[in-house]
């Protein structure tokens, strides 16, 4: 993919400041996002689940990817929003998945972008005291969520950095589950589906400080977290290096 241009990026930055989110439909995103998708499931089958709790780190990605039950009245960080999901995180490294790591990569360079931080801020933990956590949060079909929320972590750990929450989606709405998905609230507060205004070749930047949620995934369906369908997105936030 190829890098965003100056202008773009101020163009960017407006939507945000204006409207609180952004959406691009880059050329070849949606071809690359059907190929990493494609990866992803063909780890999701293989790969076997940890409990939400257990700590895992950088490291712990070369060995593999890490699936996480994401369940529980608080998230990881212990933010008080209730969640049910799965999470896959990736080496964006690992040649094992070159779709994956591509997009990942192109996920990377432009938050790098907007933050106004080298294009490879993250590849180097001990360097930047900062990790690319590369993922993909899978709600199952039967009523993953995700309650309304704003992030609060992140934006304290960065300090004096800017934070950009950059997400695109991996499922079609009407394809891979029919009710719910991801949902913010705008600046001017009307409450937008994600997946029905973008969807699959997009990318959405959002301000995580404005409110936003994923409702209930299909809860007219019986739960399976083998289920590979539902409703994907992949992410890659900035997580404090461990000392």
């Amino acid at each position: 993919m190829d890098p965003f241009t100056r202008g773009d990026i101020a163009g960017i930055d407006i939507q945000l400041a204006d409207r609180g989110y952004a959406i691009l439909h880059p050329a070849g995103l949606e071809d690359l996002c059907m190929r990493a998708r494609a990866e992803y499931v063909d780890v999701f089958r293989k790969t076997a689940p940890q409990p939400p709790k257990k700590r895992f780190s950088f490291a712990d990605l070369k060995s593999g990817p890490w699936k996480k039950m994401v369940i529980g009245s608080q998230n990881g960080v212990g933010e008080a929003y209730a969640q049910l999901l799965q999470a896959v995180y990736f080496d964006a490294f690992a040649s094992s998945w070159p779709a994956l790591n591509e997009l990942f990569r192109f996920m990377n360079t432009l938050r790098n972008q907007l933050m106004k931080v080298e294009a490879d801020f993250g590849d180097q933990p001990a360097r930047d005291k900062f990790w690319n956590a590369c993922r993909v949060h899978h709600y199952p079909r039967g009523g993953g969520f995700m309650m309304m929320h704003r992030d609060t972590h992140f934006p304290l750990k960065l300090g004096d950095l800017p934070f950009y929450q950059v997400m695109v989606p991996l499922s079609v709405k009407g394809r891979d589950f029919v009710n719910g998905g991801g949902v913010l609230i705008d600046k001017q507060g009307e409450k937008l589906n994600t997946d029905e205004i973008a969807g699959l070749g997009s990318v959405v930047i959002f301000d995580g400080r404005i409110q936003h949620a994923v409702e209930d995934v299909d809860p007219q369906e019986t739960m399976n977290f083998q289920d590979e369908l539902g409703r994907l997105a992949a992410f890659s936030n900035l997580y404090v290096a461990q000392a």
